[in-house]
């Protein structure tokens, strides 16, 4: 197992999607750091600004399921391609919509949904091309590429909005967001390979038992999959409400919901580069024990965090675990699927973590209207350690679950040297 952090770079393809990637992660972040803070400013509820970033990541779901449905049946390009067009014009309607003065949250949740929707429906194609982007030693690193894109955006995408609101104003700040989706979409046309899908035929709930059945079936993708959701319950959740808490307890707006994120993106990619690095020399279960251990500590010190710049500190520790937690169960999930239903396996991961994000944001952003954020965020840390705790308890075999495929891996790299 290769442990550069950018070994999967050297791939020309690897390049062009992960550069437009970058682009359109930094859009994905204007738009949800400036309509929270917007809704937050106008409504001053968790929960109502919660529901911007649960329109943003509920719809994997929802549209997942029928995602992975598409991927293992049609060619995979063809199909991420489309569903980045019907996202950007979603994400049209949606500036359009700011530019007449329209703030109502749930005419602006709704519009974000049917675009997050739109893209959730090519995320598993990607997820599902991915395998074919690289060799098998370089998965962990790819996965990990997709984890820095993504946090590139969240530290320059909170930034530039800020600059954007204050010089353009929120509608032609989001017009960004949906060039940002053409230019992902160009990049995916300009690949060379093609992606065809070898699934079987069936009818539609048929190849939908077949893809959960395959889920369940593999010891390594249940176990990834069982982490994902008790982490999107529980931990996660604070990022969708970073800017009610900058709001609430610290009379920030934007441009401190910006920092905020800012920092937890520099985390993040600081995790992502050392837990690659580290997977080589030590167990994934055991990366599994330590990330969950720190993550749980530092989310009850971002919710006691007494100043600012105390929760900057933290949230770049919180995000330091949630990159490396992801990076780590979902390259086990991909590692493991079988290929004829890698798709439908994806679409299942990225439905069940959307459905326990959404449970897990109106739940904690209930809890934090009731009794206060600072509360809510420490029972979903206790919640955390508490489910890692019984989870391990009641899979007797999950350190061999996790950790078998890694060792598969290495021998058959062995064997072709």
């Amino acid at each position: 197992m290769s442990n550069h952090p950018f070994r999967p770079l050297r791939h020309r393809s690897v390049r062009l999607l992960w550069g437009a990637a970058v682009v359109s992660d930094i859009g994905t972040w204007v738009q949800l750091i400036v309509v929270g803070s917007l809704v937050a400013a106008d409504t001053g509820s968790a929960v109502k600004t919660g529901l911007v970033a649960l329109a943003t990541f509920m719809p994997q779901g929802l549209a997942s399921p029928v995602g992975g449905l598409l991927a293992d049946r049609y060619e995979r390009r063809r199909v991420f391609a489309s569903a980045l067009m019907l996202q950007a014009l979603m994400t049209g309607v949606l500036a359009t919509t700011l530019g007449l003065g329209v703030r109502d949250p749930f005419v602006l949740t709704a519009i974000i949904l049917l675009g997050s929707a739109s893209g959730a429906l090519g995320a598993p194609s990607y997820a599902a091309m991915q395998p074919d982007l690289v060799p098998a030693d370089e998965m962990m690193a790819m996965v990990s590429l997709g984890v820095y894109s993504w946090n590139s955006g969240r530290i320059i995408g909170p930034l530039l909005g800020t600059v954007l609101v204050a010089t353009v104003g929120p509608s032609w700040t989001i017009a960004f967001n949906a060039v940002s989706f053409l230019a992902l979409a160009t990049a995916v046309s300009l690949l060379r390979s093609s992606f065809v899908p070898h699934g079987g035929d069936g009818s539609v709930s048929e190849r939908l038992v077949g893809g959960w059945r395959a889920l369940r079936s593999t010891p390594g993708c249940w176990h990834g999959v069982a982490v994902l959701v008790l982490f999107n319950l529980t931990m996660v959740p604070f990022m969708g409400l970073i800017p009610i808490f900058a709001n609430a307890e610290f009379g920030g707006g934007t441009g401190l919901a910006g920092v905020i994120s800012s920092a937890q993106g520099v985390g993040a990619i600081a995790g992502g580069i050392a837990v690659t690095m580290l997977a080589v020399v030590r167990r994934r279960s055991d990366l599994l024990v330590g990330i969950v251990a720190v993550t749980s500590v530092s989310l009850v010190g971002y919710a006691l965090a007494p100043t600012a710049l105390a929760v900057a500190i933290a949230a770049a520790i919180l995000g330091s675990g949630a990159a490396a937690l992801f990076i780590t169960s979902s390259a086990i999930v991909q590692r493991d699927a079988p290929p004829h239903s890698r798709g439908r396996v994806m679409a299942m991961m990225q439905a069940c973590m959307g459905v326990s994000y959404g449970i897990g944001i109106l739940t904690i952003g209930s809890i934090g209207d009731a009794i206060g954020l600072r509360a809510a965020f420490v029972i979903g840390a206790v919640g955390l350690a508490v489910g890692f705790w019984a989870l391990t308890v009641r899979s007797a075999n999950w350190r061999t679950a996790i950790d078998a495929g890694d060792t598969l891996v290495k021998r058959q790299l062995e064997l072709a040297r």
